[in-house]
């Protein structure tokens, strides 16, 4: 699918949701802080959703949906969630529901649930429990075999659309032992359902996304019909983490929906507040918040959109990729936003006034890094393959076999996504990370760009200094690795420096999609972000290299980009598309 292909739906959305600055548009930030503060869900916004049809790109073209390509999904998500997270959160939990079912339901299973998608129906996923969390393997919601299905019992807690949505996953334990195959999927019908067997907890008071329908539900003894387990027996927990590789990558998308909204809000104050005699983006300080923060976005742009078309090509990864993601994405934007909230002073605590949707930006966001899967567990997870992701032990020169024709794919955002095989998703990559691993091949392009006097030569040295960086870094953590040691004899870290290493790893990854991202689409990007300036001072914030000046001229041409792009109305994006005018 090409780019203009991959962004049009999205700017379709952009214009028949119309600009949120105008209040009249009863899709405006306005409505979404007046729906704020009575902690009301955001029903016109997530109306004009449906009518419009996005619920349809959350099923796969093979049943009548139109996901045809998950970077075409992270665009439409960016539209809706710069508006109000509220409602891109609750409308793309459909998806969250619905992918277990997409993975291993049956024929019937499939269609039943995508005709209640089509019509409107939200789906919700019943996992978590409130003495629990993100421990699965002692979910106590248990579902006992008797004729002719299951008897639920138990409570599933932090449930969001609990009450709305017409069908319901739930991860249920059906094995007294418990263990990995001791849990099971169920989607349910709520309308044949007893009522009599079944009960919610009350709304559940949250920090933001206050309109949301999160609760929980309790089940006594409630029958389902054997049809409505998903997969086989036993295949809950393999089933929900498959899953979940694909929403951590997708969660990505709210964080830059939300990230832009808070930056150009920002902007908009910056460029219009007088101190001084003048603008305070006089200010050296303040400009250096604006760049970072605009450099912020555009690494978590690559970041994602390598990501949403790496499940395309190579699936079989996601177990470690879509971790380093939804770990990187939310926890950067997060970080971004509470930066930027300096530039706005008391602005930024207001709940009314030109600035207000920033501080609910604030709050709505920092739940991103908390559901399917939060830091931690996605840290974990990372931690736990750091050995066998540096050393190269899983991948080897089999591994290494099609990584030039994978890259390309993954990379060259001109070329079309073959249709995305759930089949390949698996819950071990074997050290396989085509991202870090693509670096030699970085390194032989950048000489081939030297040879042939194509660009800038001074630029290609330093991002072969930059390369170097980063592959010392990867041995550096490597080195750390083995002297600490990754796992106890029960199979937890031992050291929680570990977790500092997989940190760095992240950053190592999204150093290492920015700059293929850039070697693979120099012809197609504009002038500014073709001449990679953009890139010297991603790198160099990624790899806290500080030898670039706030009076550089690399970044006064940056702050004059975020400038241009905020007066055309467009997404902060390497490849960006329109927003809807003023």
């Amino acid at each position: 699918m090409e780019n203009n292909v991959v962004h049009r739906a999205a700017e379709d959305l952009e214009k028949h949701l119309g600009d949120p600055r105008r209040e009249e548009n009863p899709f405006s930030y306005r409505q979404a802080l007046l729906d704020d503060e009575k902690e009301s869900f955001p029903e016109a916004l997530y109306e004009a959703l449906n009518t419009w049809g996005m619920a349809s790109y959350y099923i796969p073209p093979a049943i009548g949906g139109r996901l045809h390509s998950f970077q075409e999904l992270v665009a439409i998500v960016k539209v809706v969630a710069r508006r109000d997270l509220t409602a891109a959160i609750a409308h793309t939990a459909i998806y969250l529901g619905s992918a277990a079912v997409w993975l291993a339901g049956t024929q019937a299973q499939k269609e039943g649930l995508a005709r209640t998608v089509q019509g409107g129906g939200p789906v919700a996923f019943g996992l978590t429990e409130k003495e629990h969390g993100s421990d699965l393997l002692a979910c106590e919601v248990s579902a006992v075999s008797v004729d002719g299905g299951f008897l639920l019992s138990g409570q599933k807690w932090l449930i969001n659309n609990a009450q709305r949505s017409a069908a319901m996953v739930v991860y249920a334990k059906t094995s007294a032992q418990g263990g990995p195959r001791g849990f099971s999927l169920f989607v349910l019908d709520k309308e044949q359902l007893d009522k009599n067997n079944y009960e919610y907890i009350p709304k559940l008071k949250t920090h933001g996304i206050r309109g949301a329908d999160i609760c929980g539900i309790t089940f006594d003894r409630c029958f389902v019909a054997s049809d409505a387990i998903i997969g086989m027996p036993g295949s809950g927990l393999e089933l929900t983490l498959k899953s979940l590789q694909v929403t951590r990558t997708m969660c990505a998308a709210l964080a830059l929906g939300s990230a832009n909204t808070a930056l150009f809000t920002t902007l908009d104050f910056s460029l219009s507040r007088a101190l001084y005699g003048g603008s305070i983006t006089d200010i050296p300080a303040v400009r250096r918040k604006l760049v970072n923060a605009f450099l912020d976005m555009l690494i978590n742009d690559c970041v994602t959109t390598a990501a949403a078309r790496g499940l395309h090509i190579v699936p079989e990864q996601f177990s470690t990729w879509s971790s380093v993601v939804k770990y990187f994405v939310p926890v950067t934007t997060e970080n971004m936003m509470h930066d930027l909230s300096s530039l706005l002073g008391a602005r930024y605590y207001l709940r009314e006034g030109n600035e207000a949707i920033f501080q609910k930006t604030l709050r709505d966001s920092a739940i991103i890094s908390l559901f399917d899967g939060n830091t931690a567990v996605n840290l974990q997870n990372i931690a736990l393959q750091l050995r066998f992701l540096l050393s190269g032990s899983g991948g080897g020169s089999k591994g290494n076999e099609g990584l030039a024709d994978r890259l390309d794919k993954v990379f060259c955002l001109g070329t079309e996504l073959p249709a995305f095989d759930a089949a390949k998703l698996a819950l071990f990559n074997h050290g396989q990370d085509d991202v870090l691993q693509g670096l030699p091949r970085c390194v032989e392009l950048l000489h081939t760009l030297k040879e042939q006097s194509v660009g800038n030569r001074l630029l290609v040295d330093k991002l072969l200094g930059f390369s170097d960086r980063i592959a010392q870094a990867l041995a550096s953590i490597l080195n750390r690795v083995q002297d600490e040691g990754v796992r106890s004899d029960r199979g937890r870290l031992k050291s929680p420096v570990v977790f500092e290493l997989a940190e760095e790893y992240c950053s190592c990854h999204a150093a290492a999609s920015c700059l293929q991202m850039w070697l693979y689409n120099r012809d197609i990007l504009d002038a500014y972000f073709s001449r990679g300036e953009w890139l010297l001072l991603a790198l160099a914030r990624l790899l806290k290299v500080e030898n670039y000046s706030v009076d550089s001229p690399l970044f006064d041409n940056a702050f004059d980009k975020l400038k241009d792009m905020h007066a055309a109305d467009q997404f902060i994006s390497i490849l960006p598309f329109k927003m809807a005018a003023k």
